[in-house]
């Protein structure tokens, strides 16, 4: 156990480190020529980070599962088949009512964000405030600074044209204020660090931003918390060889799904993947959450 912490805290220094170095990086081609940055560009890097760092952390779940309905002899096949219908049920939701599923979407994500950001203190001692509002940075940030790339990309996934709103300067006060008062909350010594994360929503383009945020922030710390803290990598694999494994899984999946929608389907390459990231992050999240929650609050 001792070994383990030592490792936790190894790695979260080594991913914090990268963090930086990306955001650093990201931000100096912002100040020196953004036109590198294309769309294209932020497209084609969405899709490459979310395939084999930001999907497989949701493999997990498998043994988060096997650990708590072990005792039922079918539990494999019960999980299985309750995680696939509930996110082809929320896949119907964005197929005939896509404004309201990409609603529910922000909402869950939210919650879930705000969740993984507290996961140092137990699910009991959490504030529905704190998990609120410090999961809320990756959706409201780049909502208050970068409004019209934002909505842009929402009309890409949803297939609609929803205008961004006009947002009174008062708003962009009242939310910080909230920010702040939440990260406090939350420990000095620990809210520093979002500091580089605050920076990268104002300043750099939303995709940018949240591939910072949900790839080599959220998701990499997942990896670490779930092999080193919960030991979750199932016995019959070695660490190594288990991420291989789910990261070629992702990379299999991704290929086909974005083949077959090329060859059948009606739009560009780049909604493609916009809609493919988002509409399956929002798929797979709802019962990600729900197998979460009710795992962190048994523990």
């Amino acid at each position: 156990m001792q070994s383990n912490l030592f490792l936790i805290e190894k790695y979260n220094r080594l991913q914090l480190i990268l963090l930086i170095i990306l955001s650093l990086f990201f931000i100096g081609i912002i100040l020196v020529n953004p036109s590198i940055l294309s769309y294209y560009f932020q497209y084609y890097l969405l899709l490459i980070t979310v395939t084999i760092i930001g999907i497989p952390h949701g493999f997990f779940d498998y043994s988060v599962a096997e650990r708590l309905f072990k005792n039922n002899i079918n539990w494999a096949y019960y999980f299985t088949a309750g995680y696939i219908a509930l996110s082809l049920i929320y896949l119907s939701v964005w197929i005939y009512y896509p404004l309201a599923a990409l609603i529910f979407f922000l909402m869950i994500s939210i919650i879930h964000f705000g969740i993984e950001e507290l996961n140092h203190i137990t699910y009991k001692d959490m504030s529905f405030y704190q998990i609120f509002i410090i999961g809320s940075m990756p959706i409201v940030l780049p909502i208050l600074f970068h409004s019209p790339d934002v909505f842009f990309i929402f009309n890409q996934i949803i297939g609609l044209n929803v205008n961004y709103p006009d947002i009174n300067i008062y708003i962009y006060y009242f939310y910080f204020a909230l920010l702040f008062i939440a990260l406090y909350l939350n420990g000095i010594k620990r809210s520093w660090v979002y500091l580089i994360l605050i920076l990268n929503f104002i300043v750099l383009p939303p995709l940018l931003s949240f591939i910072l945020y949900f790839c080599f922030h959220h998701s990499i710390r997942h990896y670490i918390y779930s092999i080193y803290h919960d030991n979750l990598v199932p016995k019959k694999y070695e660490t190594q060889q288990y991420l291989r494994m789910i990261i070629m899984t992702s990379a299999f999946f991704t290929i086909i799904v974005i083949i077959s929608l090329q060859a059948y389907g009606q739009y560009s390459f780049d909604v493609i993947i916009v809609k493919y990231i988002f509409i399956l992050l929002a798929c797979l999240t709802l019962p990600h959450l729900i197998l979460n929650i009710y795992y962190d609050t048994s523990k």
